[in-house]
């Protein structure tokens, strides 16, 4: 399609689009009188914190929020606002940054990431659209369609190299009636999706007389796809098909330079965009399962979920907290939640009333779509997620909880990162201390499972087959080399949920670590790093419970999965 943004200065923002804070929600039958009121209050609230994570996920570029701003964009009070951004705050949905403006949360992006990783399209369908972008020398995108606000938007891009490049990024909306993307879409809905005042002229090509672009629709959907040049920018031509998949509606395109791109060009890709789109449509509901191979021990490490609350069926909290759990619940059921009954209200912490009505508010803007008897993720919610992108790594969520860490103890933290399949850990995050005689370490480096406390703190949560496989390699002269040692100091660490290394790996430094989760399987440990000489003046327990604390807070941030 030829909604692009290229080289040659053209801007092309995916803008924001404000909800309305005054929706019709679903309520649960049979309520009246004050409990009516108090549904409708419900319904209200929950719209308010719709609106404002809509705008703090697609505000173009990151730019952050002053209160005052999204109250005028909101059409809400500032007090009002400022009070659902301090809640969202608390639940990591937003960022509060030195200026008191906001940015959407760590939270926020590792739902995004985990949506991409899992979501049955966009989890499966990077290879369909990397191979359409080769076979046709082309940028290729697949794009949604929300019909909560007739809007069309760019889910995934593989951009083609070359002097002349469309660079359309994850997120950005497209019109519906110019380029090919969109206008294959359109073709599936009909000429009434689109308002009259939405029929903008982009460039001369453009058809905005609803009559032209009805025929133009019609002959679309006889072929089976849409071929689009200079519609929306002149310097474009595209072929797009369009596709269904579990409730969703898309398009898959390719996009190249008008002057390269000839006409039997475009008749010569489209039947193989057509079986990308077919492709797409094929795939399979439920994602493939995550490797097996990521085996745990049984771990007494009591986990805990999004908000700080261990994860095995708490109830309460605000209405923010309970939205946070039904997004994460969305994210982390291919298959769907259950929509009927009390599982719902167990899942989200509400009474059966409210979690309808809370539902109901995601169904009805999209965050959500019925399948059945069960919700899965909706439109919405994969824009959220391709507006904030895909590649919310570790170390850029967690980096406000390691900064923390260090200026509470003064000491140097380190975040470490374990890789299953490699059954290596490496050091990713580190932040100095700020006392004046630190420990200073590197990031990037390979730390050893069975010396040190970072790596101990990992093993101990680990499959004895892996204690088995591991050459315990010296590396001071106080590195553990018997497996017998190691093993009673590793039980050590079980029961106390902390790991300590003394001089183990590196013969001047004392560290003292614990392990975190993600959706139950240990991923990495916190750790602090202490100049040997000064432990005699240090709090070694109050250290160690900040450290564990820590590492709890890492894991119910990228904890998603329910009952993990």
């Amino acid at each position: 399609m030829d909604s692009v943004a290229h080289r040659f200065g053209v801007d092309l923002s995916g803008g924001s689009e404000t909800l309305s804070a005054t929706k019709n929600v679903m309520g649960a039958s049979g309520d009246v009188g004050v409990t009516a009121d108090r549904g409708r209050a419900q319904g209200a609230g929950n719209d308010r914190i719709v609106s404002a994570l809509h705008e703090l996920a697609v505000r173009p570029d990151g730019v952050p929020w002053g209160v005052r701003e999204l109250a005028e964009t909101l059409g809400g009070s500032r007090s009002t606002v400022n009070r659902i951004l301090q809640h969202l705050s608390e639940h990591g949905l937003a960022s509060r940054d030195a200026n008191g403006n906001y940015t959407a949360g760590p939270r926020s992006r590792v739902l995004a990431n985990r949506l991409f990783d899992r979501h049955p399209l966009l989890g499966n369908s990077r290879a369909i659209v990397e191979t359409l972008a080769r076979s046709c020398d082309a940028t290729a995108l697949l794009a949604l369609y929300d019909p909560s606000a007739g809007r069309c938007f760019v889910a995934m891009v593989t951009v083609a190299p070359g002097p002349v490049r469309y660079n359309l990024g994850p997120g950005t909306v497209i019109p519906l009636h110019a380029g090919a993307a969109g206008r294959a879409i359109l073709a599936e809905l009909g000429v009434d999706a689109v308002d009259e005042s939405a029929l903008t002229a982009f460039t001369e090509d453009t058809v905005t007389d609803r009559a032209g672009l009805e025929r133009l629709l019609a002959e679309d959907h006889a072929a089976g796809h849409t071929i689009s040049i200079g519609q929306h920018f002149p310097l474009a031509a595209g072929v797009a098909a369009p596709f269904r998949f579990g409730g969703l509606l898309g398009a898959v395109s390719v996009t190249r330079p008008r002057y390269d791109t000839t006409d039997a060009d475009l008749l010569r890709f489209a039947p193989q965009v057509q079986d990308a789109a077919r492709r797409l449509a094929a795939l399979p509901l439920v994602p493939e399962p995550v490797d097996s191979a990521v085996s745990v021990r049984e771990s007494s490490s009591a986990q805990v979920g999004p908000t700080g609350e261990t994860t095995s069926g708490s109830e309460g909290g605000s209405a923010v907290a309970r939205f946070e759990r039904l997004l994460s619940a969305l994210v982390a059921e291919p298959l769907g939640v259950e929509t009927t009954g009390r599982p719902l209200a167990r899942r989200i912490g509400a009474n059966p009333a409210t979690a309808a009505k809370l539902l109901g508010t995601a169904l009805e803007c999209g965050l959500a779509l019925r399948r059945g008897e069960r919700a899965v993720a909706g439109p919405r919610l994969l824009y959220w997620a391709a507006a904030l992108g895909a590649t919310a790594g570790v170390v850029a969520v967690t980096a406000g909880i390691v900064a923390d860490l260090a200026a509470e103890t003064g000491e140097t933290i380190g975040l470490a990162e374990f890789d299953h399949r490699s059954r290596h850990a490496q050091l990713t995050t580190v932040v100095p201390g700020s006392r004046p005689l630190h420990y200073g370490l590197a990031t990037g480096v390979d730390i050893p499972l069975h010396a040190g406390a970072a790596g101990k703190a990992i093993l101990a949560e680990l499959p004895g087959e892996v204690l088995d496989g591991l050459a315990l390699t010296q590396y001071t002269e106080r590195t553990v080399r018997s497996r017998a040692e190691l093993e009673d100091d590793l039980a050590g660490v079980r029961a106390r949920g902390w790991a300590a290394g003394d001089g183990e790996r590196i013969p001047d430094a004392f560290g003292i670590a614990a392990a975190y989760f993600i959706d139950g399987v240990v991923a990495g440990s916190v750790t602090a790093t202490i100049p040997r000489f000064r432990v005699p003046e240090v709090d070694i327990d109050a250290v160690a419970d900040k450290i564990v604390h820590a590492a709890r807070e890492v894991t119910a941030l990228l904890t998603v999965s329910a009952g993990a």
